[in-house]
């Protein structure tokens, strides 16, 4: 049995996933399996697949149904590995060569996790131009929060740690942190990643690494690119219904996230300005009721005080007292930058 398994769905991934599989093989860490689930690929993916698994006895390729959705096929993951830590990797990503060694390390040194992302670095097609890194929180305790208003964790970077998974019951698609009351929901595609890591980061059992971990390609047909506004709408569901399970299970009153929420550094119309700061104050009180009045909680309400106003004017003094004493994440960052682009499209519409 290998030290770690890595799930990697493709689908007609022929122009990229050669090298994202040497990007495995070229990993320090030495002792892991790849688990190759092609998705009825109709190119030379497969064809490639089985050439590098000549090679390399630790890839495995496992030929996958048309009609599963991606839920289906990482769940068909989760069900085929059974080493103590469990990988993620996309078809046209590259893990940096100590990604595997990093996690492992860290998932060891911390066993009340269950899961370890990253940070990552945004490549063009080519992999010849780079558009930075994205940071991302980093702390547990700032994740329990941060989790209700966007994704903080990259699923391309991600390693999870087999038995709390088990003994959770935690899969892609499915709830499994639920409320006495609430209708639970099953999320298919397109936000999998979030419905699944947010309900393990709300228990405090996900951490992301300061360190660079993979090299994440950015083209035309990427999910972010195809299906965005798909993908924003059915995660600010997900933040709303998140929020609804933990207000219920501290026998709080559900309040809305969804104004506050920053998916894809957009933020969410609103009909009446005016009434934001008395929602966000009395939201505010219940998260530090409910989670605690920590560093890292503060952290994280901090920007959204930022977010709280949406008069520009007032976005501005409030952003820039904020960058006096706290460091900006990319998001954040975005998310300000969105707010500026769109009243310039105001201005000049």
């Amino acid at each position: 049995m290998p030290l770690i398994d890595i799930v990697l769905p493709v689908r007609n991934g022929e122009a990229f996933i050669a090298d994202a599989i040497e990007s495995i093989r070229a990993q320090t860490e030495r002792d892991w399996r790849l688990l190759v689930f092609n998705h009825a690929s109709t190119d030379r993916t497969g064809e490639i697949v089985d050439r590098l698994a000549a090679v390399d006895p630790r890839i495995a390729h496992i030929p996958c149904d048309t009609e599963l959705g991606l839920s289906d096929v990482l769940n068909l993951g989760l069900d085929r590995y059974d080493a103590p830590f469990v990988a993620r990797q996309d078809a046209d990503d590259l893990s940096l060569p100590d990604r595997l060694a990093l996690q492992r390390r860290f998932l060891e040194a911390n066993p009340a996790l269950a899961l370890v992302g990253g940070q990552y670095e945004i490549i063009d097609a080519t992999g010849e131009r780079s558009f930075g890194i994205r940071c991302l929180p980093h702390d547990s305790d700032r994740l329990r929060v941060a989790c209700l208003f966007n994704n903080p964790i990259a699923h391309p970077t991600v390693m999870m740690r087999r038995s709390t998974l088990k003994t959770l019951g935690a899969r892609y698609g499915s709830g499994f942190l639920r409320a006495p009351g609430i209708a639970n929901i099953e999320i298919k595609n397109l936000a999998e990643d979030y419905w699944l890591f947010a309900q393990l980061a709300l228990q405090g059992l996900c951490a992301n690494l300061p360190d660079t971990l993979i090299r994440y390609r950015r083209h035309d047909m990427s999910v972010g690119v195809t299906k965005f506004e798909a993908q924003m709408a059915i995660s600010e569901d997900i933040s709303d219904h998140l929020m609804t399970v933990v207000a219920t299970l501290h026998d709080e009153k559900p309040q809305s996230v969804r104004p506050f929420c920053n998916h894809g550094a957009r933020l969410t119309p609103v009909d009446a300005n005016a009434v934001l700061p008395s929602q966000w104050r009395s939201l505010r009180a219940q998260l530090l009721r409910i989670f605690g009045d920590t560093p890292g909680v503060r952290r994280e309400l901090a920007f959204r005080d930022v977010l709280a106003n949406r008069t520009l004017p007032v976005v501005l003094a409030r952003f820039a007292r904020f960058r006096l004493t706290n460091s900006v994440d990319t998001d954040e960052m975005a998310t300000l930058r969105h707010i500026l682009s769109q009243q310039k499209k105001r201005l000049l519409g």
